[in-house]
């Protein structure tokens, strides 16, 4: 048996994804560590992990992040992005270092996980010699002479002046952008008397050891020169729920003979405003029947938006699982998240994506360039911008065969199985775990 710590920062997507990960290896006879903002140990527990708190590091888990992060409101995009990086993810990385040292001491970690934007684990790897694994939630990050710069959301662009391009914005967005969270990523392994980095604050989210994708190629840039220890392994779909009750509309769903639209914001950001709402009054007159999941919000906050009573063709919950909703849409309307993104390809639903803050901008850009939706490029999208877009996805079947490719790709994996196998490799030769070396299993 072997010991896995787990590292997640205390925001929903990040700490539910690798759930599967560490069920599979509870049910593998591992021991799972999972240090985690506390507004998640119920459900950590309820896989078999055992719960660690943040002592020193800051947990705002279960917090509206606009009210915890006030200096963050107003700001989007690269704006954003640059800020967060600096005050957040690296700038938590000492005291998660902090945390995390007497976990080693008094437990015999044979390997650990984080998410990209867990700064702080790579460093203790360093410091300690435990080898540690990344898995990805977001757009891959590893950087390429064709691929576009993380962070404006740019699409490739072929031949020298697209490589010029990206080298002059890489340029930038290191100079500029991250210019902050180098130096303060700088000053951390400094402090922890490490050496200085051979490469940027960028390159030090993600593991040499192993990388743990949640995707497949056919939604990413096309990559020549992936590093070997990436390994794509699909969708991170959650194991079906053990407890959930249906609304009482959930037959006319299950029966629908309309198209479903199925409509989300996420689950940190609460302003039903944004696109919520847009989206009902885009579909009011649609002859669509429209599920909208509110997420970080609550029902009633989208009926008092709204003025009144809902059309009568949205039905509307706090949550119903992606993967009991999405086999009977015909479209997903979504602020971008990449979890719901990528569960609706894993159905081979078609998108409309609305979504610029955080790392949206990226991944609408995914969704434009392979092909399996519309890109609305906005956070705040217009009524007539929405409905156009739901229509767009559903008259041109070119927007559901693209989402049925990424499907029938997701098809060939399961995460948590594959995930399972990769880290006790990891756990076991203690070094980088390379495409091939593992025999994994193709789903039925």
């Amino acid at each position: 048996m072997a010991t896995f710590l787990l590292a997640s920062i205390p925001v929903p997507a990040h700490t539910t994804n690798p759930l599967p990960f560490a069920a599979r290896l509870v049910e593998r006879g591992h021991r799972v560590l999972w240090y985690a903002g506390r507004a998640f140990h119920d459900r950590l527990a309820a896989v078999g992990a055992e719960p660690l708190p943040y002592a020193r590091a800051d947990d705002f888990g279960g917090e509206e992040l606009d009210e915890h992060f006030p200096q963050f409101a107003g700001r989007s995009g690269v704006r954003l992005i640059a800020r967060a990086f600096d005050e957040v993810f690296v700038g938590q990385a000492p005291a998660r270092v902090a945390d995390l040292r007497p976990v080693l001491a008094a437990h015999r970690v044979d390997a650990m996980l984080c998410d990209e934007l867990m700064y702080g684990v790579g460093l203790l790897s360093e410091l300690t010699g435990v080898p540690w694994a990344t898995f990805g939630d977001g757009p891959l990050p590893f950087p390429e002479p064709d691929v576009p710069p993380f962070g404006p959301g740019l699409l490739p662009v072929g031949g020298p002046l697209g490589r010029l391009r990206n080298r002059v914005v890489g340029l930038a967005a290191r100079r500029v952008v991250f210019r902050a969270a180098q130096r303060r990523y700088d000053r951390v392994r400094a402090d922890l008397a490490l050496p200085p980095a051979a490469g940027g604050v960028l390159d030090a989210s993600t593991s040499p050891y192993l990388h743990l994708h949640g995707a497949v190629p056919s939604f990413e840039y096309p990559r020549r020169r992936l590093p070997g220890h990436v390994h794509w392994v699909g969708a991170l779909r959650p194991d079906p729920p053990a407890a959930w009750s249906p609304p009482p509309w959930w037959d006319e769903v299950v029966g629908a003979r309309r198209p479903v639209v199925a409509v989300t914001q996420g689950s940190i950001r609460p302003d039903v405003t944004e696109l919520l709402l847009p989206a009902v009054r885009a579909l009011a007159d649609e002859d669509v029947l429209v599920v909208v999941t509110t997420g970080a919000a609550a029902p009633e906050d989208l009926v008092g938006a709204y003025g009144g009573p809902l059309p009568a063709n949205v039905r509307v919950a706090p949550f119903v699982p992606y993967d009991l909703l999405l086999p009977h849409a015909a479209a997903f309307v979504t602020n971008g998240g990449y979890t719901g993104v990528t569960l609706a390809l894993a159905h081979g639903v078609p998108l409309v994506h609305a979504g610029s803050t955080e790392e949206k901008a990226e991944i609408g850009a995914r969704v434009q360039w392979s092909g399996v939706g519309v890109r609305l490029g906005t956070t705040w999208p217009s009524d007539r911008a929405v409905r156009e877009g739901v229509r767009r996805v559903l008259r041109d079947p070119a927007h559901r065969a693209a989402a049925a490719r990424v499907r029938d790709e997701m098809a060939r994996h399961d995460a948590g199985t594959e995930g399972a196998l990769l880290l006790e490799r990891l756990a076991a030769t203690r070094a980088p775990v390379l495409r091939g070396e593992v025999p994994l299993p193709v789903p039925r």
